[in-house]
């Protein structure tokens, strides 16, 4: 039986070497992005249970939204904004993953680390990124503070 983390695992390897194939031009800024999203979502579900109803709907997600991010990648121009494209999605990848960890079923109801504002900050921090109001310095200090303060809940 394929874990929970194995089942993430093989989906964002597949997905990064079919967009390194299809996008070749960007290969070293999809293998890096590839690589924070990874690391993030590791740290997102490590420790925790999801019940399989709650798990099938999170991956039929994260395909739709991997799947985006290689639709989006097609039309990107050029390697600035293939990177653009990659920040975006692949941060709204991983804060899913957090979001799923921070509304399981017996998680702290009581938040003092501020965890659930942090992700909450890293979210709008990411739309502004989207929207060309922020950085992507910014964005990465939004969720390594999010990763910083994880708590066990």
């Amino acid at each position: 039986m394929t874990t929970q983390h194995e089942d993430v695992s093989r989906r964002l390897s597949g997905a990064e070497e079919a967009a390194v194939e299809r996008h070749a031009d960007y290969a070293e800024a999809i293998r890096g992005s590839f690589h924070r999203l990874r690391t993030g979502l590791d740290l997102a579900h490590g420790g925790s249970t999801v019940g399989a109803q709650e798990w099938g709907s999170y991956v039929a997600a994260l395909d739709r939204g991997l799947d985006e991010l290689d639709r989006e990648l097609a039309h990107a121009a050029d390697l600035p904004a293939a990177e653009t494209k990659l920040v975006t999605h692949a941060s709204k990848l991983e804060l899913a993953g957090w979001r799923l960890r921070f509304s399981l079923p017996g998680a702290a109801k009581s938040d003092p680390d501020g965890v659930r504002e942090r992700l909450a900050a890293a979210e709008d921090e990411v739309d502004s990124y989207a929207a060309g109001r922020s950085s992507a310095p910014d964005v990465q200090r939004r969720i390594d503070d999010l990763r910083d303060v994880r708590a066990d809940i």
